[in-house]
């Protein structure tokens, strides 16, 4: 018999819900720092990706502006 993978994931994750018990609001709270926090480095990891492929997009056209100068003498 197979399972759905959602079907599957729903109980697994209802299932460590129960066995793990109630989280105090300290620990919710800190979790949820945590979570933000995550984000956050994760969108200025995506600035500086996005920065940086723009560069190097600019550097390769100043690069083929160059060898196509060249190839014209």
């Amino acid at each position: 018999m197979r399972i759905n993978r959602p079907i599957f994931l729903s109980c697994a994750t209802v299932a460590s819900m129960l066995s793990a018990g109630c989280a105090s609001n300290a620990e919710l709270a800190k979790v949820q720092a945590e979570a933000r926090d995550a984000q956050r480095l994760s969108e200025q990891a995506m600035a500086k990706a996005r920065e940086a492929d723009a560069r190097s997009l600019s550097t390769e056209e100043a690069l083929n502006r160059g060898f196509r100068h060249t190839m014209r003498k």
